[in-house]
């Protein structure tokens, strides 16, 4: 009798170590898994992103002048429609329109909260290819505390085009 008591008392603790040591350490080192995974992702991407700037850093272009019926606002709005990021939107504000001598600078602001790091690539990937001379003055990005794989950014666009 007291053989099976003590079989079953390392059977039954044997199973509570099971269920409350070894299954939550396994979804943790599943969990830190994907995390590593993807941190590599992320590191290749800005490993490309570093190169790209390095090769364009030497190279001066010219002022790049948009059509005058060009809507910066308009092509923001289209590039989070197309880049489905509505969803992450916190703000899209038109800023001033400065006159520069015969030129107008208009400015927009947009805010995006939650993305990836690939998210923000592929919408500035899509500013930078843009046909239209649109520039980026001011750009701010700290990644979310509760989601560390996850960025909040804040950027400013700019187009310059003649005024008539």
């Amino acid at each position: 009798m007291d053989r099976k008591k003590v079989v079953l008392i390392i059977v039954f603790l044997v199973l509570l170590e099971f269920r409350f040591v070894y299954m939550p350490l396994r979804k943790k080192i599943i969990s830190l898994d994907k995390i590593i995974i993807a941190k590599q992702k992320d590191r290749e991407t800005l490993i490309k992103l570093c190169e790209e700037y390095k090769q364009k850093a030497g190279k001066e272009e010219p002022l790049r002048i948009v059509r005058k019926e060009f809507s910066l606002l308009s092509y923001a709005g289209n590039l989070i429609e197309n880049r489905n990021l509505e969803k992450n939107i916190t703000g899209l504000q038109p800023l001033r329109t400065d006159k520069k001598g015969n030129l107008l600078v208009e400015s927009v602001r947009i805010g995006l909260k939650g993305i990836t790091l690939q998210q923000l690539y592929e919408f500035l990937y899509d500013i930078e290819k843009a046909p239209e001379g649109i520039y980026i003055p001011d750009f701010k990005m700290e990644k979310v505390k509760d989601a560390p794989h996850l960025l909040d950014v804040e950027i400013e666009l700019l187009t310059v085009k003649e005024s008539s």
